[in-house]
């Protein structure tokens, strides 16, 4: 059975997320090594992992101006002149979907098998706090001269 120390998160952020940045908005993100977290107004998505032997929530920090950029890039021809609240929210949940399906997808075929949630959005300057017998990994890129963070909660049982 995979447990936590098995089972290398980073390895499928670090990778999904550029590949993801490039296919959906033909941007390149690059990780970096400045973890300050993020607290400029952002929109974030959430979506929560669940199965019989893990639990977790996933989490894509993204500052407002590039959700703005992303969503005017993957609607371009559409709406995506001019972006707007619901725009900018349904991007931000489609690429919160993009990394925590990759993650899910990871850890079925690592024999925890989840099922995942449909994407919440949050609005806002904040912090998440993990409970306490969660395991947080936090991953950032600069993407289009920004800081985007990821955060992966996860329980193995």
């Amino acid at each position: 059975m995979t447990t936590a120390t098995a089972f290398n998160v980073a390895d499928h952020i670090c990778d999904t997320v550029p590949d993801m940045f490039d296919t959906m908005i033909s941007a390149r993100a690059v990780r970096t090594t400045d973890t300050t977290p993020i607290r400029a107004e952002r929109i974030s998505g959430a979506i929560g992992l669940v199965g019989d032997s893990v639990t977790g929530t996933v989490y894509l920090h993204l500052p407002e101006q590039f959700a703005r950029q992303a969503a005017r890039a993957m609607l371009a021809g559409t709406s995506g002149q001019n972006a707007g609240d619901s725009d900018m929210n349904d991007v931000v949940g489609e690429l919160t979907n993009i990394v925590s399906g990759v993650l899910k997808s990871a850890l079925c075929d690592a024999g925890q098998f989840c099922a995942v949630s449909t994407p919440s959005v949050i609005r806002g300057v904040f912090s998440v706090e993990a409970a306490p017998d969660l395991t947080v990994e936090s991953f950032f890129f600069v993407c289009l001269g920004q800081r985007i963070a990821v955060e992966v909660h996860l329980k193995f049982y």
